[in-house]
């Protein structure tokens, strides 16, 4: 049974497995056809950020429960000069350590920046509003579109850990298998699994290089004669998924290589973080970050999710949004400036979302409950930066625009997600492919990301 025939069989088992564990050396990598690009990052604010605090800002009245904010006021809004982007002016620091401001982040990054405002959910359901900001579909069992991309690369390419993640929605509809990452060393020992050490390359191996390569053999012979008998989809599913891994081969250590001698970053290597307290979530989300662009840089991944949470402000939401944010954009600072000092700005794109907003009114707790209009920012090598699209009014109600222009326009329609993922799929190249074909999204296509 080959490759394609088990993606045909297999059904959806939500397995998922580490890392292929056949046996590997070194001297695999020679030869490696490692994947170039282009890469995908997913980022999920988890819990439903307030959109009135980032990039579609209102403002409004102190101690007015109906206001839509009360952190600011309307002429307190800030904005790039000779730029549509709009922010809230809102800043945090851990004690006397400044982590960033809004102001900071768009100044710093507008050039790149898309910002869609007024994208509708059609829901306030925390699982549905992550499921249709990743996969365009309200309901599961959709793959997501960071699934889908790495899923179109392996059709004609081995990339043994096609699709890292941290969390949020990450189904893969049976595609592909998918890698939780861990931490660096726990990688590396998955790369080399058949040296005694492999931090110490002195120390040898299990194994000869020949004994490798025929354990290797039978293993993926073995796989293969007990997929070819299954007829129960979830096993088969399941046997899909470890054909998969242990069909990598040795592509994995190439990462292995790239990992040696890295250091995980933490918020200590700022000059003005250093020992700010209180930003353990920080440093996770800087890590994420550079294990998923290391694994890009190594070729042996696509696509990947970085997930961050506290966005679920049911109390205090000024005071709590505020700091997920500004940490949020830190994290995001550090990612772009990552691609930069990689070289894979031409390379990566990066999708940033939640589930969906907040009310544009207070609870009784001073606290906003779930909304379902929300906004969304784009970067990457072909998407339009420096732009703004659709909108909401003083409401924070979404206007229609017209979906062949994108202007505003009573007769128009709202962005939903559905049109953000038909434009997403069309960007990728994977409009009309299998994938595509198999899982299709009803709705217009918008020129979205035309420029």
């Amino acid at each position: 049974m080959d490759r394609r025939r088990f993606l045909k069989v297999a059904g959806i088992a939500g397995l998922s497995l580490m890392a292929p564990i056949a046996v590997r050396d070194r001297a695999a990598v020679a030869g490696t056809n490692k994947y170039k690009g282009p890469y995908w990052i997913m980022v999920n604010a988890a819990g439903g950020w307030d959109a009135t605090m980032l990039c579609d800002p209102k403002g409004g009245a102190a101690m007015n429960a109906m206001s839509v904010d009360q952190a600011y006021t309307p002429g307190m809004i800030g904005s790039v000069a000779g730029s549509p982007i709009k922010y809230a002016p809102l800043s945090y620091s851990s004690g006397s350590n400044l982590v960033m401001t809004a102001e900071t982040f768009f100044n710093a990054h507008y050039k790149r920046l898309m910002v869609i405002n007024g994208v509708d959910t059609e829901t306030n359901n925390h699982d549905a509003g992550t499921c249709t900001m990743w996969s365009g579909q309200l309901s599961e069992p959709y793959p997501s579109f960071a699934a889908m991309t790495a899923a179109a690369v392996t059709t004609a390419q081995t990339v043994p850990l096609a699709y890292v993640s941290n969390g949020g929605y990450d189904q893969t509809g049976g595609l592909l298998s998918l890698t939780r990452i861990g931490g660096p060393q726990a990688l590396e020992n998955l790369a080399f699994t058949n040296a005694i050490n492999p931090s110490d390359a002195t120390q040898g191996s299990y194994h000869t290089p020949n004994t490798a390569a025929r354990i290797q053999a039978v293993q993926l012979a073995r796989t293969q004669a007990l997929a070819a008998k299954e007829t129960l989809p979830t096993v088969a599913s399941s046997m899909n998924q470890l054909y998969l891994a242990h069909q990598a081969n040795g592509g994995i250590a190439a990462l292995g290589d790239e990992l040696k001698g890295v250091q995980l970053v933490t918020t200590d290597d700022f000059p003005d973080l250093k020992g700010a307290g209180g930003l353990g979530d920080l440093t996770n989300l800087m890590q994420q970050a550079q294990l998923a662009l290391l694994c890009f840089q190594a070729g042996v991944a696509v696509s990947a999710n970085l997930n961050y949470g506290g966005f679920d402000t049911h109390s205090n939401n000024d005071q709590q949004q505020t700091r997920q944010l500004m940490v949020l954009l830190r994290g995001i600072d550090y990612l772009f400036n990552q691609i930069d000092a990689m070289g894979l700005t031409d390379q990566v794109y990066v999708v940033v979302g939640s589930d969906f907003s907040r009310t544009p009114y207070y609870n009784a707790g001073n606290g906003k409950d779930h909304w379902n209009i929300t906004s969304m920012m784009f970067a990457g090598p072909k998407i339009p930066g420096n732009t703004v699209l659709g909108g909401t009014d003083d409401t924070f109600t979404s206007i229609n625009v017209d979906p062949n222009t994108l202007k505003p326009s009573t007769a128009g329609e709202r962005i939903q997600t559905t049109n953000v993922h038909i434009a997403l799929r069309q960007l990728a190249g994977l409009t009309g492919g299998t994938t595509d074909i198999e899982f299709p999204l009803a709705g217009d296509t918008m020129p979205l990301f035309a420029g």
